[in-house]
């Protein structure tokens, strides 16, 4: 089942150069995917499962601007066991391609927050097109840590970014990245795709730390807790 909707690109979703930012793309994203869950039946306000983000790949050709009105798309293109793969499409009114992006799911039972089996029933409610993609994969690689790193910034983790979960909503996991960036690469926002790796939840009053690495054609932040045992997510931003 592909599930579509229109999106308005408004002021709060555009950098300086009045184009959409990567966390507004973000945005797009998981309000599409919730539209989407809700129409297999898994509405979030009465559903016992859930999903949970474990990885984003994402492409753009060609950001939106300012005021425009996009449509965006989503499918499942797997689904077995406990886990999914998602893409996503977003196109202007012409219907030209702008942005893809595939993503990793994992299900989860609300109540003990442990993974849960995906029913027949539901599997069959979301619609899996097997043939639709513009990836050619399913399980998305790993984004290596770098062994090096320019430096490293630490953050204390506000309340404005706890969701429903009582965790760090995935959105913001970019968002930490960026403010870690120097000043020069993150005004420009001129990244033509990036990779999210979510590894461990962040929570209320966490303190993390960002450190940043960088090669021929990449920023990577890594995410890590206060004493550095454990990984929350790296994140790669290719020029």
């Amino acid at each position: 089942m592909i599930v579509s909707d229109k999106f308005y690109i408004g002021y709060r979703d555009i950098d300086k150069n009045l184009k959409i930012t990567n966390t507004a793309i973000l945005n797009i994203f998981e309000d599409i995917a919730g539209m989407h869950a809700k129409k297999a039946g898994e509405d979030f306000k009465i559903a016992d499962t859930t999903w949970v983000l474990t990885g984003y790949k994402v492409k753009i050709n060609k950001r939106p601007e300012f005021e425009d009105r996009v449509i965006v798309y989503t499918w499942p293109t797997e689904m077995k066991n406990v886990t999914a793969a998602r893409e996503f499409e977003i196109r202007n009114e012409q219907n030209e391609l702008l942005i893809t992006g595939i993503s990793n799911w994992a299900h989860i039972s609300l109540e003990t927050k442990k993974l849960e089996k995906v029913s027949q029933s539901l599997y069959e409610s979301y619609g899996i097109e097997h043939n639709k993609t513009n990836f050619n994969e399913l399980k998305l690689k790993k984004v290596a840590e770098p062994s090096n790193y320019l430096y490293e910034k630490s953050y204390i983790i506000d309340w404005n970014w706890i969701d429903a979960n009582e965790h760090m909503n995935n959105i913001y996991y970019m968002e930490l990245a960026q403010m870690a960036l120097p000043d020069e690469i993150k005004k420009t926002n001129n990244f033509s795709s990036f990779e999210i790796m979510y590894k461990k939840e962040i929570k209320y009053k966490d303190t993390v730390k960002c450190f940043v690495s960088e090669d021929e054609s990449s920023y990577i932040v890594t995410i890590k807790n206060k004493d550095l045992s454990e990984v929350h997510a790296i994140i790669k931003l290719n020029r």
